[in-house]
């Protein structure tokens, strides 16, 4: 799916409450939404709620359901959510992260 890396790193910002659908699929559509490639705000909606149905589905798929009807959260014992939690971006104002 074009979505699934933009809604795993929304997630990460929300991690550990999660959030719900509709607000995943706004952020989706505002980071893919250009002047020169357009999207429909329903299609995006509908293709984020349905992939995180079908992997909040999987047993060890990459989302759960949230407590809260409509929330979605990151599975904690997912190995790709763990990997995903490790990744960091060096921050610029750490000059012991950048490479000179």
């Amino acid at each position: 799916m074009q979505y699934e890396r933009h809604i795993l790193l929304i997630l990460k910002e929300a991690y550990p409450d999660g959030m719900p659908v509709r607000r995943i699929a706004l952020n989706v559509y505002n980071i893919t939404n250009t002047l020169f490639a357009p999207q429909d705000l329903g299609k995006v909606y509908l293709a984020v709620a349905e992939w995180l149905r079908a992997e909040s589905r999987k047993s060890g798929g990459a989302v759960c359901k949230a407590d809260t009807r409509g929330w979605y959260r990151l599975n904690d014992s997912s190995a790709q959510v763990q990997q995903l939690l490790l990744e960091f971006s060096p921050n610029e104002e750490d000059s012991w992260m950048l490479w000179e």
